[in-house]
This record gives C-alpha cells, sequence and structure tokens, in this order.
C-alpha cells in the first residue's frame, strides 16, 4: 500500500515555511487531489502557494525534530 506525504510551500515577498503533511490517499491521484485542497486552504489573498507530493515506503515515518541542546543553541548545530 502506496503512503504519500505533501509539502506545502507558502510565500508572499519571502518565504512563509513549509508544511509536512501525512495524507490519508492510497493513490497517487487522490494524493493530489488532497494535496491541492490543502494548499487551497492555505493560501491567501496575495500569497502564493505550492505544493509536491511524495511517496513514501512503509518503513518511513514523520517524526518531529527534537528540541535543540543548550550547547547547540549557544555554538550552532552541526549536521553529522
Amino acid at each position: 500500500m502506496a503512503r504519500f506525504i505533501a509539502v506545502i510551500h507558502g510565500w508572499f515577498v519571502s518565504s512563509n515555511g513549509f508544511n509536512v503533511v501525512e495524507l490519508n490517499a492510497s493513490e497517487r491521484e487522490e494524493a493530489e487531489k488532497e494535496a491541492v485542497f490543502l494548499c487551497h486552504r492555505r493560501a491567501a489573498t496575495f500569497d502564493k502557494c505550492a505544493h509536491v507530493v511524495i511517496e513514501i515506503g512503509e518503513a518511513e515515518i514523520l517524526r518531529t525534530p527534537r528540541k535543540l541542546t543548550m550547547r547547540e543553541r549557544l555554538m550552532g548545530r552541526t549536521n553529522q
């Protein structure tokens, strides 16, 4: 069974950030429709919005990022 996520990006003059949402669709076409709906909900009068639907494997999960330690906050986070 395929699983999908949508990455939604909003911007006006500068970026408003990205949202990553796990979709409840089982087929690519359903996932696209759900992503368009979510993108339309996020769009405002002057803001623009774009989305990408990505198929993910069964073993992959969406995890919330961990909080930075005090050392990482002061010295900067290093990606290892």
